[in-house]
């Protein structure tokens, strides 16, 4: 009987040593699965992370791309009105410059008119004068 019991103590020992070695290895394997389950999670929602920003970066660069195109257009625009502008103002310079030269070709027909009439008054007055004083 004394040979059953230490045959029953040392299959006892055996079996509770090994079935101790196997539920270590299961742990280890639970917590390496958990670790590369964590992983994988973390993976994916940097991946998720990831697409948003170049999401982010694709809609800041369409607007930024919009915004350069309105200001070009408006800019453009200026130019325009810029440009038609002088081209009005000049048209105003040149038909006042040459208004100026028409009076100023007048004042001198004028001048030279009222310089005749000068003078031919003045050799009617002589004329007078000669007329009366009898040379």
């Amino acid at each position: 009987m004394q040979k059953l019991i230490i045959v029953t103590i040392t299959i006892l020992c055996l079996v509770g040593a090994g079935s101790l070695t196997m539920a270590d290895d299961a742990m280890k394997a639970d917590i390496k699965a958990e670790k590369e389950a964590m992983r994988a999670d973390v993976k994916a929602e940097q991946d998720a992370m990831k697409g948003k920003a170049k999401e982010h970066q694709g809609k800041m660069k369409a607007k930024e791309q919009e915004l350069r195109s309105k200001s070009k257009a408006q800019g453009d625009a200026m130019k325009a009105k810029e440009k038609e502008m002088k081209g009005k103002a000049k048209a105003q310079g040149d038909a006042m410059k040459a208004q100026g030269q028409e009076m100023k070709a007048a004042g001198q027909s004028m001048g030279q008119e009222m310089k005749a009439t000068g003078q031919e008054m003045k050799a009617t007055g002589q004329e007078a004068v000669g007329a009366v004083t009898g040379k």
